[in-house]
């Protein structure tokens, strides 16, 4: 029997529901939502069928709203729970990624570990090694215009006027 079997009370439903259809985490997850309104109860009802119990904290609740609300988010628990395991692979390898961005750089121990060779030593492929002079010199001027230009100035004589 797969079907979900939903019986109406006073400010209550009783929800039961086949494993089978809605696996576990996905009703905990839906009963979750209702913890702030409803007191919850998840019982085993018989084999792979799971009955939800959920009774309003408030009086003059309507069940009919908790039931129809309750169905809506299994429906989205079993959903988001398809496609995490559809991508499983993908969220691992950028948590693994993003945790080992997060490790920070490399400690004494990788640094004399790693094998750099004379030939790799001195390797610069993103120029980070230049100085700010060569990296923002100026263009256009000459080697006599920059000597003259930080040549001092001798002050003049007022009296050859």
């Amino acid at each position: 029997m797969s079907d979900m079997a939903v019986v109406l009370g006073e400010g209550s439903v009783r929800v039961e529901l086949d494993e089978s259809l809605y696996p576990k985490d996905a009703i905990y997850g839906a009963a979750y939502v209702f913890i702030d309104r409803c007191y919850v109860h998840l019982d085993r009802v018989g084999d792979r069928r799971i009955q939800v119990t959920l009774k309003a904290k408030k009086a003059g609740a309507d069940s009919q709203a908790f039931a129809g609300e309750f169905q809506n988010e299994l429906l989205g628990q079993a959903w988001r729970r398809a496609i995490v395991d559809e991508n499983r692979k993908l969220i691992e390898t950028i948590t693994t990624r993003a945790l080992a961005g997060a490790a920070g750089p490399p400690g004494l121990d990788d640094l004399l570990a790693m094998d750099i060779g004379e030939e790799t030593a001195f390797e610069d492929p993103l120029g980070i090694a230049m100085s700010w002079e060569e990296k923002y010199k100026k263009k256009g001027k000459s080697a006599e215009a920059k000597a003259e230009d930080a040549a001092p100035v001798a002050p003049q004589d007022e009296k050859a006027s």
